[in-house]
């Protein structure tokens, strides 16, 4: 009786834990039967996420993923909500590992070590480790950096720049970027280092945004923005990637809808953050010529 009771107990509690969704590897088919993707994006990066001044969450990330969201109606055939969740530097891998979101499209840089925990789309945009300083600081070029009181946020390429590129500096750790202007706009340090299309936006947060400026002219380290998924979902992320190479080819090819969310951030009469089409288009030119052109009429 012993063991018919322990056996018919074993079978229940594995009914149970079967009855329990697993979606390890399966994003796409949980948010078939959802209908709701949650998607991380930041806050704290203007213009990619952030919360306008009348208390609206937008930005260029915010656009993608609403891009993301259509495409896949469409394929689906059903309504799909878009459910937009705050990450931060912090926490926006573990969310992708621990299932809280589906997709991360912020300003997160692709590198080899991370791709090692998480999965990457196709890039969606370039930019490069800068710092925003005070105009008349004297830095600018890497050897000015040394000594100097540079913030970095823990755990990011940027800092893994500054660390790599001049290890002289005096690294100052901050817990964001709207922490980081605080500390540079007090006097705590002398530089604040992050990507610097982010930084052009943030300076425009300052209380005094004159006073600052955005150097050098070029990068100390060029890195590529991509969305992060949950690895061994390829169906997913190939759905990602059929939005984000089909919004780059509009882009290209000057289609209206996609130029204009584009000129709506980055345009140099119209942007929140200008940023060159010339230079966009070849960094996009050279993404979409290595996957299949996707007939743009009709789609």
């Amino acid at each position: 009786m012993n063991k018919k009771l322990s056996l018919v107990i074993f079978t229940l509690l594995l009914l149970t834990t079967c009855q329990t969704p697993s979606w390890a590897g399966q994003v796409l088919e949980k948010i078939r039967q959802t209908g709701v993707i949650n998607a991380g994006t930041r806050k704290d990066a203007i213009p990619f996420g952030y919360v306008n001044e009348q208390g609206k969450w937008v930005g260029y990330s915010v656009d993608i993923l609403e891009i993301i969201r259509q495409d896949l109606e469409k394929k689906l055939g059903k309504p799909i909500k878009l459910n937009l969740l705050e990450v931060t530097a912090q926490n926006r891998f573990d969310k992708i590992k621990d299932g809280t979101i589906d997709i991360e499209c912020a300003s997160t840089t692709f590198t080899w070590e991370r791709n090692e925990t998480v999965d990457f789309t196709v890039s969606y945009f370039a930019s490069g480790t800068k710092v925003l300083v005070a105009k008349g600081s004297g830095i600018g070029a890497i050897e000015t950096l040394a000594g100097r009181k540079v913030g970095v946020i823990p755990k990011t390429t940027n800092e893994q720049a500054i660390k790599i590129q001049q290890p002289a500096a005096q690294l100052v750790m901050v817990k964001d970027r709207n922490d980081g202007l605080k500390k540079l706009e007090s006097g705590i340090i002398d530089a604040f280092a992050s990507d610097g299309i982010v930084l052009e936006g943030l300076k425009k947060e300052s209380s005094n945004p004159n006073i600052l400026e955005v150097v050098p002219e070029f990068p100390y380290v060029y890195e590529s923005y991509a969305c992060m998924v949950p690895q061994n979902n390829s169906a997913w992320r190939n759905s990602v990637n059929y939005s984000l190479i089909k919004f780059m080819e509009g882009i290209v090819s000057d289609q209206p809808q996609p130029v204009a969310i584009y000129e709506k951030w980055f345009g140099e009469d119209t942007g929140i953050t200008p940023y060159s089409r010339d230079n966009i288009n070849d960094y996009f030119q050279g993404i979409v010529n290595s996957y299949e052109w996707i007939p743009l009429i009709g789609n």
